[in-house]
């Protein structure tokens, strides 16, 4: 998803996101509906930033899986203690259960159609203990989605200019997104491009 940027993730998203504030959020669900949860598992965990809150912050075991390998070694770094694997939500098997399992930042919409948001699902059920609570955060409703919209984010860092300008779009029942990053440092601009469904 992020294949193109990894290394811009956490200063673009730390500019607008409040992990802090979400992590909370999420541990008071957990207390509430799971409060023996000791053990979590983070599906399409990025660079390990919920993670992290929920560990120190909250005193959750977390351990992450994404399908970036470049993020992987992100939230590893964060997390040296923490176990975190690389793979597809749709088919990984970790050979582990957990008490609960997440799924936040809307990642479960990276599965364009149904029958893979079924398999993610199933996946997250086999590694579930009997008792344990699954959590998804859901993309876009439709009726919320706006398509020809654009959005620019800002963030920068030691000298690092960074502009994100996105354009949002609609194929189908299928949202896109179109992000272009304009990266500036003292070697220059440069221009990056992802595409995501």
């Amino acid at each position: 998803m992020f294949a193109e940027t990894p290394e811009l993730y956490d200063l673009i998203y730390q500019s607008f996101k409040d992990y802090p504030a979400e992590a909370q959020a999420v541990a008071q669900f957990l207390s509430k509906l799971a409060p023996s949860a000791k053990t979590v598992l983070d599906v399409a965990c990025g660079t390990g930033e919920h993670a992290r809150h929920l560990q120190a912050d909250h005193g959750y075991v977390v351990q992450g899986l994404d399908i970036e390998p470049a993020f992987v070694e992100l939230a590893r770094a964060k997390l040296p203690n923490s176990r975190f694997w690389e793979g597809d939500m749709t088919s990984f098997n970790l050979g582990v259960r957990f008490d609960a399992i997440l799924c936040l930042f809307s990642s479960i919409g990276s599965q364009c159609d149904l029958e893979k948001v079924k398999l993610a699902l199933r996946r997250f059920r086999e590694h579930l203990e009997p008792d344990g609570l699954v959590m998804v955060e859901p993309w876009f409703a439709p009726e919320s989605w706006n398509p020809g919209r654009v959005f620019v984010h800002t963030a920068e860092s030691d000298g690092l200019h960074i502009i994100r300008m996105s354009h949002s779009g609609l194929e189908g029942r299928v949202s896109k997104l179109d992000f272009h990053y304009l990266i500036g440092s003292t070697r220059g601009i440069e221009h990056r491009f992802e595409h995501h469904a």
